[in-house]
């Protein structure tokens, strides 16, 4: 038998059950073992595939390549110039206006004192009442060199515009140039260190069997001196390639201003 402090329990559970997200797990985060592993797929991509994360390269490159954007805005002010140069002759005309107001000088009054005489003309300023007087007007002054050189000047200016987008396209060649250099000697780096660390697996594996073989007393000192020498070579020159391979990388990051790993860089072009 269910008293009513049951049934008041069971109907809040009940409630409680069926709000969102009461008593479900939270969704689980992103996985550093998942994040490495796609990392690791697009290196693999990077070095395997060339013909898709070049252009990308080259894309990237000249988006992050600060002398790009300094051509680009020598472009813009250069077109910038030959809209100037065409309006020039605006320059040379003017729009003229005036506001007077008063009495004006009146020098057409006749007088005559006898009939048939010829009639004489006083100057009356005051024969007129004061009134407003408004004036305007179009000047234009065209010198002449201006007015020759005004074909010229713009052919000028269009060359200007010209020769910046090709000081831009030669800006592009090299940027890739460059990246090809640095992808090649990147992806050597990395064939490189990959046999140095095999080499030094090696070294370890024979230095591990020298100072078995050495206890057991199978081998004499000079031999297991010779395995630690090796190892030690081997290491060094792992250490080195190491540190070549990080170099490569962090130039050619450092000339796309993205990291090997992007998405960006593995995805096919469009």
């Amino acid at each position: 038998m269910k008293t009513p402090l049951n049934l008041l329990l069971a109907g809040l559970l009940t409630t409680l059950a069926t709000v969102p997200g009461w008593g479900q797990d939270a969704p689980a985060a992103a996985s550093p073992t998942a994040a490495a592993a796609a990392a690791k797929a697009n290196l693999q991509i990077f070095f395997n595939s060339p013909a898709i994360v070049l252009p990308n390269l080259y894309a990237a490159a000249i988006a992050h390549s600060a002398d790009i954007t300094r051509l680009d805005a020598a472009t813009g002010v250069a077109e910038a110039d030959v809209k100037l140069a065409n309006k020039r002759i605006l320059n040379m005309l003017a729009i003229t206006g005036g506001y007077t107001y008063g009495t004006l000088p009146y020098f057409a009054t006749a007088e005559s004192s006898l009939v048939g005489s010829s009639p004489i003309y006083q100057v009356n300023p005051f024969n007129l009442g004061a009134r407003a007087q408004f004036s305007t007007g179009v000047n234009l002054v065209l010198p002449l060199d201006v007015l020759a050189s005004r074909r010229t000047t713009i052919e000028r200016q269009h060359l200007l515009v010209t020769q910046a987008q090709a000081q831009r396209r030669s800006q592009e060649v090299a940027i890739r140039q460059q990246v090809i250099a640095q992808y090649q000697l990147l992806a050597l780096t990395r064939v490189t260190q990959q046999n140095a660390w095999d080499m030094l697996q090696s070294a370890g594996i024979n230095r591990q069997i020298a100072d078995r073989r050495f206890k057991q007393g199978e081998v004499q000192v000079d031999e297991q001196m010779m395995a630690i020498d090796f190892y030690g070579k081997a290491q060094l020159a792992y250490e080195e390639a190491h540190n070549r391979y990080q170099t490569a990388q962090l130039l050619l990051e450092e000339l796309i201003g993205l990291p090997i790993t992007s998405n960006s860089l593995v995805a096919k072009p469009e």
